[in-house]
C-alpha cells in the first residue's frame, strides 16, 4: 500500500507532488530553452537570406547611386523593422557572404555583437572563443572591452592558449549591486518563496545573470543549530575564488537583522562545511530596496564577507525610462 495522503483545510495532499511538480516544471523550462535556441538559429539563418536578397537587388541597380540605401529604408517601414536592424542585415550578409561559414553555437545577439568589429582575423577570434568556453553576449562584450584579443598577440602574431589566463577571483568582482530578475513572471505582491521557486525553475537564466564560475549546488539546505533547523536559501559555488556563497532572499527593504542571520550562518559554514583548501564562505543578502547607509552600518567589519544587493523583478515601463533618461541630460 503507498503512503497515505493528508489533508489539510480540506484540499488533499501529495506525498512527493511537491519534487514531481519541481521536476516537470523544469523539464518544460529545458524544452522551452531548447525550442527559443532553435528559434533564434532560424532567425539567423532568415536574416541572412534577407540580407543576400537585398544585397542581389543593389548590385543590379549599382549604377543608381543611394538606391540600396533608399531600398533598406522603405523596406524598414513596410515591414514594420527597426531602421537600424535593417542595415544590420544587410551588414550581416556583408560580413558573413558564406552561409556554411554561420555558426550554430552563434545566436543573433553574439553576431550583432561581432558585427562591431571589423578586424576579420580579431572576430573570428572572439567566434572560437564564443564556442569554446559557452559565451552569452555580454561576457563576449566584456572580453572585447577587455581586449582580450590585443593581449593574446605577441609581435603581431596570436599566441595560442587553450584556455583563459585565470587567476583568483576577489569577492567585490564577483557580486552586483543589482540584478535583474525580470526573466521571472512574478505577480506585482510576490513573497519570498514566489522568487526562489520561480528562480529555481529557471535555473540556467538565472545562473546567467549571476555570472561566470557560478554553480548550484542546493535550495534550502538545511542546517542545525542547538538542535533547531534553519534553512539557507540558496547554496551557490564559485570556482573563481574558491567558495562556498550563501544567498538570503529577502523581500521589501533591507533590515539590519538580516546581518545577524547570515553570519550565524557563514560561522555554521566555517566550521562545519568548508574543506580546507578552499576560502571562507560568503553570504548574499539580495532584497527589494537596500539603503545605502543602512548596509553600511549594518554590515561594519563584514563588508567584505558579507554583500548585499537588491532586485529587479520587472523592468520599469518604457515611458518611466525615457522620463528618467531625460532628467539625467
Amino acid at each position: 500500500m503507498g503512503k497515505p495522503t493528508v489533508k489539510n483545510n480540506g484540499v488533499e495532499k501529495l506525498e512527493g507532488y511537491n519534487e514531481l511538480l519541481y521536476d516537470v516544471k523544469s523539464l518544460l523550462e529545458k524544452a522551452k530553452y531548447h525550442a527559443y535556441k532553435a528559434v533564434d538559429n532560424i532567425r539567423v539563418q532568415t536574416y541572412w537570406q534577407i540580407g543576400e536578397r537585398i544585397v542581389r537587388e543593389e548590385l543590379q541597380h549599382k549604377e543608381r547611386a543611394g538606391y540600396g540605401k533608399k531600398v533598406v529604408e522603405k523596406l524598414a517601414v513596410d515591414l514594420g523593422f527597426a531602421r537600424r536592424l535593417m542595415f544590420e542585415v544587410v551588414q550581416f550578409y556583408k560580413t558573413y557572404p558564406i552561409v556554411h561559414a554561420l555558426r550554430a553555437q552563434l545566436s543573433w545577439t553574439h553576431y550583432g555583437a561581432l558585427l562591431r568589429i571589423k578586424d576579420k582575423n580579431k572576430r573570428e577570434f572572439y567566434e572560437n572563443w564564443i564556442i569554446k568556453n559557452a559565451w552569452n553576449t555580454r561576457e563576449l562584450e566584456k572580453q572585447v572591452k577587455f581586449n582580450l584579443y590585443e593581449k593574446t598577440l605577441k609581435d603581431g602574431k596570436i599566441v595560442k592558449i587553450t584556455s583563459l589566463p585565470l587567476k583568483p577571483v576577489i569577492p567585490e568582482e564577483a557580486f552586483k549591486n543589482s540584478y535583474r530578475f525580470d526573466f521571472l513572471d512574478l505577480p506585482k505582491k510576490h513573497s519570498e518563496k514566489d522568487l526562489e521557486n520561480g528562480l529555481l525553475f529557471r535555473t540556467e537564466q538565472l545562473l546567467l545573470e549571476f555570472g561566470t564560475d557560478f554553480a548550484l549546488l542546493a535550495r534550502q539546505k538545511p542546517i542545525i543549530i542547538d538542535g533547531e533547523y534553519h534553512r539557507v536559501d540558496l547554496e551557490l559555488y564559485h570556482r573563481g575564488i574558491p567558495c562556498i556563497i550563501l544567498v538570503d532572499l529577502k523581500m521589501g527593504k533591507f533590515k539590519a537583522d538580516y546581518v545577524g542571520q547570515m553570519n550565524k550562518y557563514l560561522n555554521y559554514y566555517n566550521e562545519n562545511r568548508k574543506y580546507e583548501w578552499e576560502f571562507d564562505p560568503i553570504g548574499l543578502i539580495i532584497c527589494e530596496y537596500k539603503g545605502e547607509e543602512e548596509v553600511h552600518y549594518a554590515l561594519g567589519s563584514l563588508s567584505n564577507k558579507i554583500f548585499v544587493a537588491d532586485y529587479k523583478a520587472k523592468l520599469p515601463p518604457e515611458e518611466e525610462i525615457k522620463k528618467k533618461l531625460k532628467r539625467i541630460k
